[in-house]
Parts: C-alpha cells; structure tokens; sequence
C-alpha cells in the first residue's frame, strides 16, 4: 500500500528454482513478482534474466526500480549508472533522477547533487512532480552536507546486536519498567492458500524474550516464555510446556503504553495481497498483576476498511491532562501519504481525529512519540530539509501549537532511514529504527532490507544561565530578589534562592526543557516569565534580565504633640524622593486635623520634614518597606517645650565684593564671617563715595541713605542674627539634639559662572568655620562628632534676579550698588531635628 511498508513487509521465498528456466520464464516470474510488490523476488528474477542478455537496458532498468525500492540502494545505483551511460536514446529519462535519489540514500551527496542538476539539465519538462522534488532535493543536499562533517555532539549511537535485532527487520522499540519492547518480522507462516509470508510480533528483551501471543496463551515462541509467569503460573509447569510453531494470522506491532500502566495501544495488520497490509489500532487493559485483557479495537471514526492506521502513541499532556493518542494513517482529507493524526480521550471515548495540518507534507509523516516530560512531539519524515530518506524531526508544543519540527541531524539522523524514535524520561536514552549501514541484511549480495534498532545515549548539555533583575522603573540593579525556577512541564522546582546582597542568580540549566520561572521582592510586583531551552544545541550560556515594578504604597502622616497622644493640627509636612533626586518634593497642609496622605514607590528612601509655627522642624527618614495591605504609617511627634530654631530663620550674612580670598577658585577658605565682617564695614564709606559719584542734590542723598540703610539693617543686623542664632544653636546642642542645617551660599554675577560657583561655596564655608571658632570654639565638638551637621548649597549667580549689572567697566552698579551688594551672601535656610 505504502513504500513505508514495502520496506517492513516482504517475501522471502522463490516460486521455483532457477536451474534450468527460459529467460520467459524468468521474465514472467519477476513481473507476478513486481505485481504483487515482491521486490525482493523480482530483483532475484530480474537479476537471472540480465545474465541471458547483459545488454537489456530494460531490465537493468527493472532492476535498478526493484532494487530502489527494496532500499537495495548500491545494486540501484550500479544498474541506473549502466543504463544512463548507455541510453543514447535517451528512453530512459528518469534514470538520473533516480539515480540520485539511489546515491543521496548512501550519502553520496557531492554525486547525487550532480544528478539531479543531470536531470533538471536535460529532462525539466519530462516530469513535473519530480522536477521540483529534485530542485527541492539540491536544496536539501547543501544543507545534508553542510551537517555532514558536523555531527551533534553529546550523542553516541550503538547497535543493539543479534540479542535484539534480526535480519528482518526490527523495529518500534520502547522502553517500560526497565524492559524494552519491540517489534520484528522474524515470523514466517505457510499454508496451502497462501505463499510463506513473514509477520511481525511483539517481543520483549528481559530474563525471557517472549511474545504478546505467549501473554494470551497463545504458541509458545520460547520454552521459557513471560506467558505463565503473567498468568500466575509456577516455573516447574513451565519448563514442562512443549515447544510448538507459532500461529499468526495478523501481524502485532507498535506499543505504546499508557502513563498510569493500564492499558496497552498497539496495531494488529493483515494482508490484503502477497505483500500490501491494512492497519488497525487496538488496546488492550493491563491489571494490577500484569494480565493483559483481550484485544479491543478502536472505533470506525479511528479505523476503516478504506485506510490504515497505524503506529499508536498514547500520552498525556502534563499541562492540559489531557490523554492524547498521536497515530498514522492514510486517512481521507489527509495533506498526502501517511499523515499525523490525534484523537482526545475522554474515558472510553475518542474524539474525532484530526489532521496534525502543520506538521504533515504530501510525502509521509510516520512514527509519532509524544515525550511528555518536555511537551515534545517526535517523528519521522521524508518531507522536510533532511539528510535523505527518512530523518527524525521533533517539534514544541505549547497552547496547542506545534512548532517548526527540527531535525535531530548526525548522528542520529543518517542519509538512510531512521524511525521510531522513543525517548526516556529523563531525555538521555533513546530508540530507534534504521536501515543504515551497520544493520543485519537478509542476503548480504543485496545490502539491502532492513531496519534495525539503536540506542543513542544523550549527553546531558546544560546551559550556564544567569538570571538579574532590575527595578523597572530606574532600571537600576535591584539586589534582594528571591527567585524560583520550576520544569515548565512536570512543575519540579529546580532552584530557589534570595540574593540578598546582588542583583544576580547563576545555576546550570538542562538543555532540551522549558523552565518557569518566577521573581519576587519587598516592595515589588511578584514577576512570572519562561525560557525555552528546547533548541540549544548551539548556546552555552543564557543571560536573562527580569525588570520588577515596584508597588505603590499609601503613606499616612500623624502629627501629634508630645509627649502625650494628642493630635497637633496646623502642620505642613513635606516628603523628598532620596532615591530619586529628580524628583520634586510633595507639601501638604492641613489646617484643621492631623492626617496626611502620599503614595509612594516600594523599596524606595524617603525623608519626611514636618513644620508648624511655635514648634521645632521634625525630620523622620525611613524606606518603604515593613507594610502591611499596601499601607505604611508614620507619627511624627513635635515638641512644644523648646523653642523653635526655625523661627529665628533666614540668617542672611553680607560679603564684600570677591570676599572672602580675592582672585581665588577655592572651594573653601580658612576665615570665619566675622574674619569678613569687620573689613567690610569698614568700607561703608567708601561703597557711598563710589555710589553715589555723578550724582547730585536729591539723586545723592538718596543713594547715600539706601547704603546706610543696607549696611546698618542688613550687613550689620545679619552678623548680630547669627549671633543670636549661634547661642540658641548651642543651647539645644548642649541639651543633646541632633541637628542639621542647611546652608546656600550666593555671589552676584560680575565674574564667570564657575568662578562664582566657588566663590558662593567659600562663604558657606565662612559660616561653617564661624560654627566652629565661635565663643572659643564652643560649637566644634558638636561638629566634629556629628551631631551638628551642615549641607552645603552653593548657588553661584545662578539665583541673582535679572537685571543686575556685571559689567567690568561700570563698577559703580556691578559692586557699590544696593542691588549688587544684595546678591553677595550666605544664608542658614532651614534647621532639621533629626534625633
């Protein structure tokens, strides 16, 4: 019926001897040879009938297609190379053709190539079916032998020997309860209706190799069988049973075991003619001591009279549950050959098949094994790129869509046929059938037939895979996150760590397995993702970067009078982002209650500053974590038995112009502001002469009395400000206060942006060394120990208002001015308590 099972199923007996028949004779035998698809036969035939005339470029042609089909594939090629190197008629147009085909089987790819180009060359109109096979061929031969010379490492193949294999063919083997069931066709059968024929039968390799018909009580093939011992019989009665010939009248092949071990799928055949079978699938339960129930057939929507089915694999999806039998048939509305199809069970119901449309070509897609471990379907084709023949290929699925099939390449894959692939659970062992050089033939003088089974073991190939996460919104390493790694598929959990001091997770993942994997942390919405290690023959290592988001959590502010529990109302409270500099800080006032409201960024450091007339600043810092149901509370407590050192703020101290340190781009300076102080005052007079120069009557004593009033209000009643402010600043040091200021320092805009920069932070430092050098040096211990801290700000030009003159050649406005003289200063703007 099929080419596919042309090279399972075959003759293997001569209708009558060659001694002594006519070249007729011979011819007559090989075409009934031919006509019932006995190709091993009608090469026997076909081959006595050249010797009467080696000349015949028919029958080397007969038997060139004879032996191509018999996979006879080096007997092809020498009898398509004779009759293309003698057809001067060009009768025989498809000869290269095929002749290629013969040479790309053996894996003679440079050859085959220059064929097939022999073919499209000469005969493109001939044949349209096969001119684009051919062009579809050459593209697959580049890729054939580019994989060639670069066999996948990790996986070493062996022949599992005359213990297993015979030289019939062999073949579906899988492994259960660390025994290997199989297939073979080492049966033969006679009667006087029908020719010797072989049939294929189930068998184990264990302590006993035994039969399906020995389960059922049916011949005995060995005298120690698995038979009684399924049965409950003793090993005495055993050894007593006479050994009898076997009785087949169909073929068993292709098991495929249920995951919970109850029931057993397998296809029982028959032959429709000397050679062509028709396919069915079975099942048959399994009890908890190991008898096997009678064989029950699938239903019509499954099985017909007008196709076959074949080749049964039943699994379960661990994602779904659900159970799925994965077969092949021939099947209407099918893409073409042999397809794959699947049917859901439910209980005792099938589900209408239906056609796996993505996977399947117009050639035959065979042998279907579902490896549930890795949600991976496995198959054989000869519709994809390949390396020739049948390759085997293996496909993802997820959510119900199969991925784009990947060929298992060398050396797994040949230029030969390979089928029946079957992996383990683990994914390091598996089986398969072949027709490759290495397995048994029936007549060595053929080379051809048939199909043996291998074992490859599979290195297991881990991936050095590197997970870090990140804050999503800074983008910044996020160290503290616990991360989970779980098999995608059986939902083991492989890893779990929490980093609490880096942003990044190292381990070593298998190769060929989907992973999930899941990220959390304080503060943080929790993240899930996967990975897909299915292809990755070529990668070594994985980086995997997870970006968390932080959570929003509600901030409520307390303000009470201390030390008692009673709510102080009136207060502004202010929140900075320390985390985030960029970020502007939130005010809030609250007249007439206690209680205010902020969102804030899990994870993150905060710093609260509470104000309210009559009262100290309260500063409180923390980081958003610790909260409960979204939600972290503060209380801020203000005292109302000392006084207030805000209220004594802005102390406003004036500079001569380039004081202190003249032509200097320090950023700090030895003097104190009462070193700066007193020279400048002593310079009263002159900033009024310089001032007020061109100026006459009205005009002059005006701008005489706008300096009096800026040296004597604001020069001097700053210094005597900041002397006030110093002792207040002393008294609640001593009375053991954390405390710090905040200081800005300004220049007028005369000179370069820069320069004035340095200069605004020279006269900081004035008010800085002022803290220290006051009252004999009162202050310095609380400096240097730090409960009395200082933050610097200096502002340059950059604050002075528009129109003030920096003009080199105007002195009398850009330094004698009022405007000018103004911009001059350092400033203690705000005062934080921060016990």
């Amino acid at each position: 019926m099929k080419r596919f099972y042309i090279t399972l199923v075959f003759g293997i007996c001569f209708c009558f001897s060659a001694e002594s028949q006519t070249l007729k004779a011979f011819l007559k035998a090989a075409d009934e040879a031919v006509a019932e698809r006995d190709f091993y036969n009608a090469m026997y035939y076909l081959g006595e009938a050249i010797l009467f005339d080696t000349t015949d470029l028919d029958l080397k042609y007969q038997y060139a297609e004879s032996a191509n089909v018999f996979n006879a594939y080096s007997l092809a090629e020498e009898k398509y190379q004779e009759v293309l190197s003698s057809d001067t008629e060009d009768r025989y147009p498809l000869a290269a053709y095929h002749l290629a085909r013969s040479q790309q089987s053996q894996g003679k790819y440079e050859l085959a190539k220059t064929n097939y180009n022999l073919f499209l060359s000469e005969y493109p109109e001939h044949d349209a079916r096969l001119t684009a096979k051919a062009e579809k061929e050459l593209e697959a031969l580049e890729w054939a032998m580019e994989q060639r010379d670069n066999p996948q490492p990790g996986v070493e193949i062996e022949h599992l020997g005359t213990d297993v294999n015979s030289p019939y063919s062999d073949f579906a083997a899988v492994e259960k309860d660390d025994k290997l069931y199989y297939s073979s066709l080492r049966f033969n059968k006679s009667d006087n209706r029908n020719p010797e024929r072989v049939y294929s039968q189930i068998l184990t390799q264990g302590e006993y190799d035994w039969t399906m018909q020995d389960s059922l009580q049916r011949a005995s093939f060995t005298e120690y069988d698995l038979a009684d011992e399924i049965l409950g019989n003793s090993r005495s009665n055993r050894r007593t049973r006479q050994q009898s010939e076997p009785t087949f009248n169909s073929h068993e092949a292709h098991t495929s075991f249920s995951a919970d071990g109850t029931k057993m799928y397998f296809t029982m055949c028959e032959y429709v003619s000397s050679q062509d079978i028709r396919c069915e699938l079975y099942v048959r339960s399994i009890s908890e001591n190991g008898k096997y129930g009678n064989a029950k057939r699938l239903p019509s929507s499954i099985n017909g009279n007008a196709h076959t089915s074949t080749q049964p694999n039943i699994s379960t999806n661990l994602i779904t549950g659900e159970e799925v039998l994965y077969f092949s048939s021939d099947r209407a509305n099918g893409k073409g050959g042999l397809d794959i199809w699947y049917t859901i069970i439910n209980g005792e119901n099938y589900s209408e098949p239906e056609n796996l449309t993505s996977l399947n070509t117009a050639e035959d897609e065979v042998s279907p094994f579902f490896h549930a471990e890795t949600n991976t379907l496995y198959f054989s084709s000869d519709g994809y790129m390949g390396l020739g023949g049948f390759d085997v290929y293996s496909t993802t699925v997820t959510d119900g869509v199969y991925a784009e099939p990947i060929n298992l390449k060398a050396p797994t894959n040949t230029s030969f046929n390979d089928l029946y692939y079957t992996l383990n659970s683990e994914g390091t062992k598996a089986h398969f059938s072949s027709n490759r050089i290495g397995s048994l033939y029936l007549e060595d003088s053929f080379e051809a037939c048939c199909y043996d089974i291998y074992r490859a073991d599979i290195e297991e190939i881990l991936i050095d895979f590197e997970a870090l996460t990140f804050d999503a919104i800074t983008q910044e390493d996020l160290p503290g996150a616990r991360i989970r790694i779980y098999d995608l598929i059986t939902g083991e959990l492989i890893y779990d760590n929490l980093n609490e001091l880096e942003h990044n997770h190292n381990l070593k993942l298998k190769c060929g397995k989907e992973y999930e994997i899941i990220t959390d942390r304080d503060g943080y919405e929790s993240d899930t993702t996967s990975i897909s290690l299915k292809d990755c023959r070529d990668l070594k290592e994985l980086t995997k970067k997870i970006y968390l988001t932080p959570q929003i959590v509600k901030l409520d502010v307390l303000t009470y009078l201390q030390p008692g529990p009673e709510p102080l109302n009136g207060a502004t409270v202010t929140l900075y982002d320390l985390t985030d500099a960029s970020s502007a800080p939130i005010t809030l006032t609250e007249a007439n209650k206690n209680d205010f409201h902020f969102d804030l960024i899990a994870g993150r450091e905060y710093r609260l500053e509470a104000n309210r007339r009559g009262y100290e600043t309260q500063t409180l810092n923390f980081r958003a974590v610790d909260f409960e149901n979204g939600k972290i509370i503060k209380k801020i407590y203000f005292e109302g038995s000392k006084y207030n050192l805000n209220e004594y703020l802005p102390v406003i101290v004036y500079f001569d112009n380039d004081r202190p340190d003249q032509r200097s781009r320090k950023l700090y300076t030895n003097q104190s502001y009462t070193d700066t102080y007193y020279p400048y005052m002593e310079r009263r007079e002159t900033f009024k002469q310089e001032y007020t120069k061109n100026l006459s009557g009205d005009n002059g004593q005006t701008a005489r009395n706008e300096l009096d009033f800026f040296f004597t209000n604001d020069v001097e009643g700053g210094f005597n400000k900041l002397q006030i402010f110093v002792s207040k600043l002393a008294e609640r040091l001593q009375a053991g206060d954390n405390i710090e200021l905040s200081l800005k320092g300004f220049a007028s805009p005369r000179a370069a942006n820069k320069y004035n920069l340095a200069l605004g932070q020279r006269r900081i430092w004035t008010l800085k060394n002022e803290l220290k050098q006051c009252a004999g040096g009162l202050l310095r211990p609380y400096v240097d120990s730090g409960q009395l801290k200082v933050i610097e700000i200096s502002y340059g030009e950059e604050a002075a208002p528009n129109g003030i003159s920096d003009s080199y050649q105007n002195r009398r406005l850009s330094v004698y001015s009022v405007e000018a003289s103004k911009q001059r200063k350092a400033e203690i703007v705000r005062v934080s308590v921060t016990n």
